[in-house]
């Protein structure tokens, strides 16, 4: 499931995590990680739904420059 796409539904429980953890004052002392689906067209929303931490290795390995696409998620 390397290269299985990311669903809206996901977001959605992406953002209820990250509410929950806010209401309970939890957020400073729980990241958030999101593995699968992790694509240069989506990366954004996931960090706006709430994630703290990208895996993203199918896009990263299987992109010409590796080093280049990192590179582009990180700095947003």
């Amino acid at each position: 499931m390397a290269d299985k796409a990311l669903s809206t539904s996901t977001l959605d429980k992406i953002s209820e995590i990250d509410s929950y953890l806010n209401e309970y004052n939890l957020r400073e002392d729980i990241l958030i990680q999101v593995d699968g689906g992790i694509k240069l067209e989506n990366y954004k929303s996931v960090i706006q739904a709430g994630a703290d931490i990208l895996v993203a290795g199918s896009q990263v390995f299987q992109s010409d420059n590796p080093i280049e696409t990192i590179n582009h998620m990180y700095n947003k």
